[in-house]
C-alpha cells in the first residue's frame, strides 16, 4: 500500500516525483503551484479509489473531484498507476521524515521513544479513510503485477529503515524478526478499524507500548 515497469524511480511528467511531493522543497513560484496541483489530483485519486474502488474510479471522476480537465491530469499523470505510485512515495516521504526523527534520539532514549510513539501510531492506523485506501491499493496490487511492485519497493524501504535502527542503533540481534513484528503489529491495527470502525483507540495505547518494549529488549540480557 500504502500503502505502487514502475520498479524504477517513479516521476510525474517532467519531474522527479520526490521534487514536487513536499511544497517546501518547490522553490519558484511555478514549481509550488506544480506541487499544489499534484497533491490536488494525489488527494482527489485518493478520494475516488475509496469510494468507487481502483476500477470505478476513472480518470474521468478523478478529474472532476481534482476540478481539472483529464487532459490536465494527464499532464502530470500517465495513467492511474502512476498515481498510485505517487501516493505511495506521498507516504513513504512522511515515513522517511520520521525514521530521520529516531535516527537522531540518543541511544539510551530510543526505545523509550519508540514505545511512547504507539500512541502516534494508533492515531494514524486508526485512520479508517487511510486504513481503507491502503486496503484497496493492497487488493489492486494482487491482480495488478505494477501495483504489486510499487508497494513491494515501499515496503522493502521501510523495512530496511526499520532493521537498520533495530540492528545497527540498538545493537539488538534478529532485526529482521522484530521488523516483521513491528510492522505486523501496526498493519494489523489498520486492518482492525477497517473491520472494528468503533474500537475503542485509548485502551490499546498502554498493551501497545508494553509490546514495543519487549519487542525492543535484548532478552539474551535478561
Amino acid at each position: 500500500m500504502n500503502v505502487l515497469s514502475i520498479a524504477a524511480p517513479h516521476q510525474v511528467k517532467g519531474l522527479k516525483l520526490n521534487s514536487v511531493q513536499n511544497n517546501s522543497v518547490a522553490t519558484t513560484g511555478s514549481e509550488k503551484r506544480r506541487a499544489q496541483r499534484i497533491d490536488q489530483v494525489l488527494d482527489a485519486a485518493s478520494d475516488c479509489f475509496v469510494e468507487f474502488g481502483f476500477h470505478g474510479a476513472g480518470m474521468a471522476k478523478i478529474a472532476k473531484r481534482a476540478g481539472m480537465s483529464v487532459g490536465h491530469i494527464y499532464h502530470y499523470f500517465e495513467s492511474k498507476e502512476a498515481i498510485i505510485a505517487a501516493i505511495v512515495d506521498r507516504e513513504s516521504d512522511a515515513a522517511a521524515e520520521r525514521f530521520a526523527e529516531l535516527e537522531s534520539i540518543p541511544k539510551e532514549e530510543l526505545v523509550h521513544v519508540m514505545a511512547e510513539r504507539a500512541r502516534d501510531m494508533v492515531e494514524s492506523k486508526a485512520d479508517a479513510f487511510q486504513s481503507a485506501l491502503n486496503l484497496e491499493i493492497l487488493a489492486e496490487s494482487q491482480r495488478n503485477p505494477q501495483i504489486a511492485c510499487i508497494l513491494h519497493r515501499q515496503d522493502e524501504k521501510v523495512r530496511r529503515k526499520f532493521k537498520s535502527i533495530i540492528a545497527d542503533k540498538l545493537g539488538l540481534p534478529e532485526a529482521d524478526a522484530r521488523t516483521e513484528v513491528i510492522l505486523s503489529l501496526f498493519g494489523g491495527l489498520a486492518t482492525r478499524i477497517v473491520r472494528h470502525p468503533e474500537i475503542e483507540r485509548e485502551m490499546l495505547i498502554p498493551l501497545l507500548k508494553q509490546i514495543m518494549r519487549q519487542i525492543l529488549q535484548d532478552h539474551a540480557k535478561d
